[in-house]
């Protein structure tokens, strides 16, 4: 049997008998970016994707159980918003993502004025601003479409896939940082009835877990996989 073929995001298994269907599996890499506030550090995680194709026992090609692992996060250092850009672009076009990620970006506060940056460095994102509650709607503005999801409701799906084994944690230098963030998540319930969740450590607000969450929120959206074939690199026009 011939060996596994990746081209992008795409996993083919080559099979010459036309008897055998061809089902094609994805690896694709999610990166999620939190800009710093006031009081924040930027962050960054990287989440892997993928489904596996694979033969089974009656010789019939299936796929693997989707596996979504977070396989890298860390802390940038302080920097111009222009060279926060260019980081960010040579990120997406390291030869390990490019092709197959995708980026998005907290457009919240001071994260508008990156965005915009972003794209006079030509990178393709996807833009959320985070608000407060637990809906999502999506607007535009200028002619860009912000995702305006509840920063209750990112941190919330983040948790649950983690505590369902939908995501795992993998083994990259602030894994313990990360995990740190997450045990200190607490939920408060408001005279309104309404659920807030808040967190962070001594180290920052939380930043990696955030930028988790990003990832986490975009390895569902709809956009994901929509420009396979269309343009050379995934993250960059």
């Amino acid at each position: 049997m011939q060996a596994l073929v990746e081209q992008g995001e795409d996993l083919i298994l080559p099979n010459p008998d036309p008897a055998v269907e061809i089902v094609k599996g994805y690896r694709r890499f999610l990166v999620g970016l939190d800009i710093a506030q006031a009081q924040d550090r930027n962050a960054y995680s990287i989440l892997l994707d993928e489904r596996v194709p694979y033969y089974d026992a009656n010789g019939r090609q299936e796929l693997t159980k989707r596996r979504r692992e977070i396989v890298r996060a860390d802390h940038l250092p302080a920097m111009s918003y222009a060279d926060l850009a260019i980081v960010s672009r040579n990120l997406m076009l390291d030869p390990a993502l490019a092709g197959r990620a995708y980026l998005v970006v907290d457009a919240s506060g001071v994260g508008r004025a990156f965005c915009d940056i972003l794209n006079t460095k030509s990178v393709q994102h996807t833009r959320v601003q985070m608000v407060a509650g637990e809906n999502e709607t999506e607007s535009k503005e200028r002619g860009r479409t912000f995702n305006n999801v509840g920063r209750t409701r990112l941190l919330s799906a983040l948790n649950s896939a983690i505590h369902t084994g939908d995501l795992s944690i993998g083994n990259f230098e602030a894994r313990d940082l990360m995990r740190q963030e997450l045990e200190s998540f607490e939920a408060d319930v408001g005279s309104s009835g309404r659920v807030k969740i808040e967190g962070g450590t001594k180290f920052g607000h939380a930043d990696l877990a955030v930028s988790a969450a990003l990832a986490l929120w975009l390895s569902d959206h709809r956009s994901v996989g929509a420009h396979i074939g269309q343009v050379p690199l995934k993250g960059y026009w």
